[in-house]
């Protein structure tokens, strides 16, 4: 081990190297020393961990690379990173703006090519749908909830407010429902509610796409599904789940956590996401990036919009 006045020396010298930026001949004019003591110096200063070095890939190669490299490993058809600076402790925030404002450039130049459009809920979804602008989409396109309704306060599970926020900006017709997400077990529908029921199933029938946002794990991410009672919540909790789509909740291995035992559940079924021609998912957040990777694999989503702190955990996962 060096004694401290040579590891001050090592400190001294990568210092003025690495942190003031001044040149080999410069260091070893001011310590009175050759260039290549210098030069041996630096070395010895990386080898005891005095210097640390880190590369940075500036941010728009960053995101293309990332994209394609995302894309091909986990089979997608298409990757969109949206670039997110870190550090300053509003991480998920600026995710969820980032991945919004590339939603809401990307969907309409994609979303008047279909005819049936299934929307799900979530933050990003929610603010993807002020974030997009108002086109003249085309005229029988359709909009269609995946899940029925949660909460009385929660404006990112409102899914008819949803609905129609995306029926605005895209000038189209949708579909509305007043059926709950979470029911008690066996607790009747009235003879309406059955019939908007079927209704709503009829056009799931339908789909040539789907817009999903993606949650993480119960014991990272708080649930938010107001119905679900704590004891449920415990249950779930710790159980090994990596994510929901459409409250529906996952295991790595692509298998689903069978809620019919403690609720009924009005939402599409997201093992019949692999039958639709599109599906777009908008998701963020380190906590989801096994759900991210084991949807892309189970083939619950063909196109994922992601912001590039997730990108990078994405792609080191991979």
């Amino acid at each position: 081990m060096p004694r401290k006045s040579d590891l001050m020396t090592l400190y001294r010298v990568a210092k003025y190297c690495y942190k003031e930026g001044l040149t080999q001949k410069q260091i070893a004019a001011i310590e009175n020393l050759s260039r290549s003591q210098i030069s041996r110096l630096l070395e010895k200063a990386r080898q005891l961990g005095i210097v640390k070095i880190s590369l940075h890939l500036p941010s728009e190669f960053e995101a293309g690379e990332l994209s394609e490299s995302i894309r091909q490993g986990l089979g997608l058809e298409k990757v969109i990173v949206a670039p997110v600076t870190s550090g300053d402790g509003n991480d998920n925030i600026k995710i969820t703006q980032a991945i919004a404002i590339a939603a809401a450039e990307y969907l309409p130049e994609v979303v008047p090519e279909y005819r049936t459009v299934g929307i799900g809920w979530g933050r990003t979804i929610y603010e993807t749908s002020h974030q997009l602008s108002y086109i003249n989409s085309n005229p029988s396109l359709y909009l269609v909830p995946l899940i029925g309704m949660s909460g009385v306060d929660n404006p990112n599970l409102q899914i008819n407010a949803i609905i129609d926020r995306f029926c605005e900006k895209f000038r189209c017709r949708g579909l509305f429902t007043n059926i709950p997400t979470i029911r008690d077990k066996n607790l009747p529908l009235t003879k309406l509610e059955q019939e908007r029921l079927s209704n709503l199933k009829s056009h799931w029938e339908e789909l040539d796409m789907a817009i999903i946002g993606l949650g993480g794990p119960p014991d990272k991410t708080q649930t938010v599904i107001s119905e679900f009672s704590d004891e449920y919540i415990g249950n779930i909790t710790n159980k090994g789940i990596c994510g929901d789509i459409l409250a529906q909740f996952f295991f790595p291995d692509g298998e689903i956590y069978d809620i019919n035992d403690s609720y009924d559940h009005v939402s599409f079924d997201i093992r019949k996401l692999k039958d639709i021609k599109s599906v777009i998912c908008l998701a963020g957040g380190v906590e989801k990036v096994n759900g991210i990777i084991t949807a892309a694999r189970s083939g619950f989503i063909k196109t994922l919009i992601t912001d590039s702190i997730t990108a990078r955990h994405i792609f080191e996962s991979l």
